[in-house]
């Protein structure tokens, strides 16, 4: 009996991870919102550029995360971090930050 309920629980889990809807529908790139930011007009333009990729290759925010953190270690150096959700809270107090949303999800990328 938890057997069974374990696994029930551990798919809903896993699927709860995925796009509710396929990237096409819910995550166009148009609908793109900077929030904030104090980055230059040249790295807000490579992170939509590196945020449309991530979107188009990954499917779950964990990914996006790591895939543009990596990206931005590589471009501009040092330690960037990421957030990526559809429901959090943050305070920070960083160097360079944006704050965009897409759609339905939210990306902080700090240093």
């Amino acid at each position: 009996m938890f057997a069974m309920a374990r696994k029930k629980l551990s798919i809903r889990r896993r699927e709860s991870r995925k796009w509710r809807e396929p990237p096409e529908k819910s995550l166009r790139f148009e609908n793109v919102r900077i929030r904030s930011t104090n980055f230059e007009d040249e790295q807000v333009e490579e992170v939509k550029k590196q945020l449309q990729d991530a979107l188009q290759l990954c499917g779950i925010e964990n990914e996006i995360a790591t895939f543009l953190k990596k990206k931005f270690d590589n471009l501009y150096g040092g330690h960037w971090n990421c957030v990526v959700g559809r429901n959090f809270g943050s305070h920070l107090d960083p160097v360079k930050y944006i704050h965009i949303t897409v759609s339905k999800i939210s990306v902080i990328l700090f240093r």
